[in-house]
């Protein structure tokens, strides 16, 4: 038995094969042209609405990543969010090297992890998901908590900041590994290096995030679009 369909502006059924529609004489070929245009309009309406949708999501995203960021740039953030966000990792990276690590390694371990987790994140989001803005969270992540780490070592030498659950002159990673190294007297210099080097991170990955913002809203196509139109002499 052959197919039949039906006409959309009679509802008579009609042979499949069939070009138009035997009693009311419409066009078959052209109710589905239009049908299916209707389908195409319809996704493409959903699309929009999904993009604006995402467009103000990551807005807001955009807005609290400013404010989490501020304390970076203001004044000294020893267990900022992002610290604190890392720290089980931290300490797990001492954990998981212990049982067949040097000690040397093993110290190293914790912020090894604190850097390589949020890292990996990143590469993930921007290699295999191909979504740039998501990638710049775990950066932030990232340069946040290699500007704890940076306060960290400068504090190698003075043991002055408090260790969770131990005695700094005791437990204190980077005086460990500096005087391992015979690089102790270095310590402040090379901390004040990753600091600066975080604080400049945190600033390229929110310039990022905005331009990515920009090329995203109806703003960046009206820029393109009005520099491409050739001038009317």
């Amino acid at each position: 038995m052959g197919r039949f369909r039906k006409c959309a502006s009679c509802g008579a059924n009609n042979r499949e094969y069939d070009r138009n529609c035997y009693q009311c004489q419409d066009s078959l070929a052209d109710q589905q042209q239009a049908a299916l245009q209707a389908v195409v309009k319809q996704q493409d309406e959903v699309e929009q609405l999904q993009g604006r949708t995402n467009f103000y999501g990551r807005m807001v995203v955009f807005a609290l990543a400013l404010w989490v960021c501020k304390p970076y740039f203001s004044g000294r953030s020893v267990y900022g969010i992002f610290e604190w966000a890392i720290l089980p990792f931290h300490e797990a990276g001492h954990y998981i090297l212990m049982p067949f690590a040097p000690e040397f390694l093993m110290v190293a371990g914790g912020s090894f992890v604190q850097l390589a987790l949020p890292l990996g994140f990143a590469l993930y989001f921007l290699l295999k998901r191909k979504e740039a803005f998501s990638a710049c969270i775990p950066m932030l992540w990232l340069f946040g908590s290699m500007q704890q780490m940076g306060w960290y070592m400068k504090d190698a030498r003075f043991l002055l900041l408090p260790i969770l659950g131990a005695d700094p002159t005791e437990a204190h990673d980077w005086n460990y590994l500096f005087g391992k190294m015979h690089m102790l007297h270095r310590s402040v210099a090379i901390g004040e290096f990753f600091i600066g080097l975080a604080r400049l991170g945190v600033g390229l990955t929110l310039v990022v995030m905005a331009v990515l913002l920009f090329r995203d809203s109806g703003l960046y196509s009206r820029w393109t679009g009005s520099r491409a139109k050739p001038a009317e002499g």
